[in-house]
């Protein structure tokens, strides 16, 4: 879902006195060599784990860390839990590791486990992973340190929940409620890292946490900080302010790419750009005005306009790769050529379409776009002068990450129609379908129901992960989706990182933030 900001630039003559000092992309003279500064895509309203999900977990994980821990190589392995085993199929029984404490001292213990995740699988839960724990049915304790979930169903992807989600001192928060994670009461957690300033959506500094019972981290200090536009963030990186952006935003690789002093990385991502349609709302209620508003769109022109070579078509909302690589590769192939048949720019195709709805003669629409993320807002600009042609006005309406998020995905107060990128949370092609085409959960911003489409990813969940009859099904829901015209499917991108010359961030992927990520950084003498 990787969740933000609007102030002025400097003065010129400050300007001008800061690119004066910038050191080649180095960290500047007054900066500890033992302090890491870097540029993340996000910060959010509020350190809760209910409130990050995606690449916020990069801080979040390192201060609350998970039961068990995502490895490089898509391993899980025991972290806060010493062993794991499986007494059924549908259960998983943890053993926690004796002697783990919060940075406050205070020991951990099973309840809060229990504690932590029923903060997402509460009935009605706004955590930003409520859909990841949809299945559980019961969370019990034994005793200090056994844990018990029961899962409804049988669920591939359940694993890497356990290996996203941050365990919270359960008596932390009795004490201050809703009050943790802001600037004035920051969350705790056991893991290498404490939060030491906050500032919302904005900056985040961690520091070495003393008590930490493992091996001390590299960094005493790191702070991740959210750019409040492209120049700024090209600026921070001149003048060695920052030692390097995370998921750099696709609009500005080239920029990165000219900077003195910064080696770029680059890896595939599991996330795909769409738009959306609020299905619940007039005139997106019509699927002739969806059909002929996914034929006004010149997605070729849009991913070379605002990407570059940095995307590829989508035909769908899972990468063929992803698919083809859990099924029959022939089968995906053929699919995927249909769904990219039914995607061509074609605005006479469009004017039939739209004649053929209730709004015959076009409309108006105000498209919220976040700040968090610039390539939103030049995808609607470049939509709408297409659009434009078929008689549809696009207006766009620049949010906060706390509003875009409310007006798209919780309280759907948008006109109906916008734009975002929604990330696989798993490498599980599963992921993304099940979480924008399931009823009721946030990242199904379209208020999708088709209840063909709900029976087979509820049948595919039950399928064992080597059973080759999944991937048939999830091909099918994908049809009717494409039929039913509920998402237009634009590009899928890349993720890059770019840091200052000899530091890698070793073995970067498009899961890096569920990873341990700040013991992979290298660095070059």
């Amino acid at each position: 879902m990787n969740s933000r900001r609007a102030k002025a630039l400097a003065a010129a003559m400050t300007l001008v006195a800061m690119l004066a000092t910038a050191c080649s992309g180095s960290s500047s003279g007054d900066k500890d060599k033992n302090d890491l500064s870097l540029i993340v895509p996000l910060t959010p309203a509020l350190w809760d784990t209910r409130q990050t999900a995606s690449t916020l977990l990069a801080g979040q994980l390192l201060v609350n860390e998970p039961l068990m821990a995502y490895q490089q190589n898509g391993s899980i392995v025991p972290n806060l839990a010493e062993q794991v085993s499986r007494p059924s199929a549908t259960a998983y029984e943890y053993t926690l590791r004796p002697g783990v404490k919060f940075s406050d001292g205070t020991p951990l213990t099973a309840e809060d486990v229990k504690f932590s995740y029923e903060l997402h699988s509460a009935k009605d839960s706004p955590s930003y992973s409520a859909a990841y724990w949809a299945r559980v049915k019961s969370i019990e304790t034994s005793g200090d340190d056994k844990v018990t979930i029961t899962l409804m169903a049988p669920d591939p992807q359940f694993q890497y929940t356990i290996a996203k989600t941050g365990i919270v001192s359960k008596a932390y928060y009795d004490k201050n409620g809703d009050k943790v994670g802001t600037p004035d009461v920051p969350n705790i957690g056991t893991g290498p890292y404490a939060f030491s300033r906050f500032v919302p959506q904005s900056e985040t500094t961690l520091v070495a946490s003393p008590g930490y019972r493992g091996k001390q981290p590299p960094y005493a200090k790191i702070t991740m900080k959210t750019a409040k536009d492209d120049a700024a963030r090209v600026l921070t990186l001149q003048s060695g302010e920052a030692d390097g952006v995370l998921n750099a935003p696709l609009s500005q690789i080239d920029s990165f790419e000219k900077l003195d002093g910064f080696s770029g990385q680059e890896a595939p991502d599991l996330a795909y750009y769409r738009v959306n349609f609020d299905m619940k709302k007039a005139p997106f209620d019509d699927v002739h005005v969806r059909r002929a508003i996914t034929h006004a769109i010149d997605r070729k022109a849009l991913a070379e306009g605002v990407f570059g070579n940095r995307a590829e078509l989508a035909p769908t909302m899972v990468p063929e790769s992803i698919m083809a690589a859990v099924g029959d590769a022939a089968e995906v192939k053929k699919a995927y050529e249909g769904f990219a048949a039914g995607l061509t720019f074609d605005l006479d195709a469009a004017r039939a379409e739209l004649k053929q709805s209730n709004s015959p003669d076009g409309f108006e629409v105000e498209v919220p776009v976040t700040q968090g993320d610039p390539n939103q807002s030049l995808i609607v600009q470049t939509m709408a002068q297409d659009l434009a042609k078929i008689g549809i006005t696009l207006n766009v309406k620049s949010l906060d990450e706390q509003g875009f998020g409310d007006a798209v995905y919780f309280k759907h107060t948008a006109d109906g129609l916008s734009v975002d990128s929604w990330n696989g949370g798993t490498p599980d092609p599963i992921n993304i379908p099940r979480n924008t085409l399931t009823p009721g959960l946030f990242g199904n911003a379209s208020q999708y129901d088709n209840s063909r489409v709900n029976a087979l990813l509820a049948d595919y969940q039950k399928k064992d992960t080597d059973d080759p009859s999944r991937v048939t099904m999830l091909l099918q829901a994908l049809a009717i989706t494409a039929e039913d015209a509920a998402v237009v499917p634009l590009f899928t991108p890349k993720v890059y990182a770019f840091l200052a010359d000899g530091m890698t961030l070793k073995g970067f992927d498009t899961f890096w933030y569920m990873t341990r990520w700040i013991d992979n950084i290298t660095t070059s003498s």
